[in-house]
């Protein structure tokens, strides 16, 4: 990737040279053409993909590259253009999507400023929406044939941005106190003695996260800088935000450091405001924070695990007074989605990041980290988190809700008589804390499960763990709650069995529900126990967030309108 001060220095040589004897793997020069606005577009959509599957790469826009002399080389690009525009255009006609990033130069010749595109190395093949696809090859676009898409796919197969070595020695960015962090956190998770006693460049070298002296990308986000951090990823930023209200914040603070110190300060940034409850179990009084522990580390974890770290932007925790919401940068990946993210086997953007982060016994490769935070949650009888995917972040969401003593209680006691409880039993028994019943249709639903796994799911909790029973006919199947659960839940209060979700649980959930798919009432009616007229009131609130009702009588249905982003 080229800087503006490269660029610069190249143009003062253009009284003697024409701009394509500069260009390279990783540069080319382009013209403007005056015209046509959407010319220009096209060309950036061509040149991004052709960078993107040739290892990025940057584009100046503006100069001609076969004209001698500067002034007549140098014609720029016209005041009205938005690069913002440029990039909008860039990413919704790439698949998959590229956002380059654009960065004008000031210059005293033609329209007094060009305009350069840094496209960041990805995962290729990348194509254009109409399925087209070049590769750089020196100085030249070169169609993407099969055989070379092969060769693609082969030289990639094994690597990705975060395998990049850093060009410097390892100590010359490295970070005392981020492999202090790292350390503290190893020995919280009982890794091994051998790891721990081994010195800081034995232990990186033993990970792979040092190879002949120098570090990783993958290494720089866990034991880099700040000054490294911005030469190298200068994407890579945490942001922290205790917010009033949707508009206004008491507390902003961020930084570009490593993960572990990132994590590290979020996590003392909430535990300022993370509030407790006590409960006393014999001579005990545990506390239950309102955000697990668990639930708030994993979470993190993930966000900068799995960010894209070719797009600008930052993993951010906004601290509302009833919610908290982590985005991260990236859309979802090999195929996972918000409806299947518990169950889906793990796919890594950065492959070799999640592999350092799990021999570090930082984050677990094999899937536990999503079904973590959902046990964490579900055990103590809140709220499961709520994935969605919002333009091209990912946004989870964990409700604040106090812990339900009774519940934690009862599943305490189903562990000493033997009975192991999974994520999937526990969804199902936190959504009959809150509901009389639930079918067959929502259990799949909000377990992620297919109909044939959520059969047998409460077949066994009804046979076996005899924690529900049956009702109904067999077309129109239903499970509640068995009396002796119920007698074990009301030791010590008068337990609520119509007890819902609070109204902005069920307008949350609601809306995530419709980005993927529409409702019809009778569909809300059973997710929240609301009647029609409720159900009605309710969607009328959230058309100031883009919620529609479309089609009559019984053919009618929800909808929401997606800004585009």
């Amino acid at each position: 990737m080229r800087s503006k001060d490269d660029i610069l220095k190249m143009l003062d040589s253009l009284e003697n040279h024409i701009a394509d004897d500069f260009e390279a793997q990783d540069l080319d020069f382009k013209g403007w053409v005056e015209r046509s606005i959407n010319d220009n577009m096209n060309v950036a959509v061509k040149m991004a993909v052709c960078m993107a599957n040739g290892g990025g790469g940057t584009v100046v826009f503006g100069i001609k590259d076969k004209i001698k002399g500067r002034s007549n080389a140098i014609i720029g690009v016209p005041p009205h253009i938005d690069a913002l525009l440029m990039q909008k255009s860039v990413y919704e006609k790439t698949d998959p999507h590229i956002t380059p990033t654009f960065n004008w130069i000031v210059v005293p010749e033609g329209h007094k400023r060009i305009l350069m595109m840094n496209v960041y190395p990805g995962i290729p093949p990348y194509t254009e929406t109409n399925g087209n696809a070049t590769i750089r090859v020196g100085k030249e676009c070169r169609p993407l044939t099969g055989s070379m898409r092969k060769e693609l796919f082969a030289s990639t197969g094994v690597s990705d941005f975060t395998s990049i070595l850093v060009d410097e020695y390892w100590e010359d960015c490295f970070s005392p106190v981020a492999m202090e962090r790292i350390r503290m956190i190893m020995a919280e998770e009982h890794a091994p003695d051998t790891l721990l006693k081994m010195s800081n460049e034995d232990l990186l070298r033993s990970i792979g996260a040092l190879k002949d002296g120098k570090l990783t990308f993958g290494g720089l986000l866990i034991v880099g800088n700040s000054e490294a951090l911005s030469k190298y990823i200068p994407n890579h930023r945490w942001d922290f935000r205790r917010m009033i209200n949707s508009t206004d914040y008491a507390i902003k603070e961020g930084q570009n450091s490593s993960i572990p110190i990132g994590l590290y300060e979020i996590e003392r940034y909430m535990a300022a405001e993370n509030p407790t409850t006590t409960i006393k179990i014999g001579f005990l009084h545990p506390e239950f924070s309102a955000y697990p522990n668990i639930a708030l580390r994993e979470a993190l974890l993930n966000a900068f695990v799995h960010r894209d770290y070719r797009i600008p932007g930052s993993v951010m925790l906004k601290h509302y007074k009833d919610k908290l919401i982590i985005t991260n940068p990236g859309n979802f990946i090999g195929g996972i989605s918000p409806s299947n993210i518990l169950h889906h086997p793990p796919v890594a953007r950065n492959l070799h990041l999640a592999d350092l982060m799990d021999r570090l016994r930082l984050v677990n490769r094999s899937n536990l980290g999503v079904p973590r935070i959902y046990k964490s949650l579900l055990i103590e009888g809140k709220e499961p988190p709520q994935y969605n995917e919002i333009g091209e972040c990912i946004e989870l969401t964990l409700i604040a809700s106090t812990i339900v003593p009774e519940f934690r209680s009862f599943i305490k006691e189903l562990n000493i008589k033997g009975i192991e409880v999974d994520v999937d039993h526990l969804i199902i028994l936190n959504y009959l804390l809150r509901h009389r019943e639930i079918d067959t249709d929502n259990a799949a639903y909000i377990c992620q499960r297919s109909m044939d796994q959520v059969r047998e799911i409460l077949s066994y909790m009804e046979n076996s763990l005899k924690l529900v029973e049956s009702g109904g006919t067999v077309k129109k199947k239903y499970y509640s709650l068995t009396r002796e659960t119920y007698a074990m839940l009301e030791r010590g209060i008068e337990y609520d069995r119509d007890k819902r979700l609070d109204r902005e649980s069920i307008k949350m959930r609601i809306l995530s529900i419709l980005r993927e798919r529409n409702l019809t009432n009778t569909e809300i009616r059973q997710m929240t126990g609301m009647d029609r007229q409720q159900v009605l009131r309710l969607m009328r609130e959230l058309e100031t967030n883009g919620v529609k009702i479309k089609g009559v009588g019984r053919g009618a249905y929800y909808t929401i309108d997606v800004p585009q982003q």
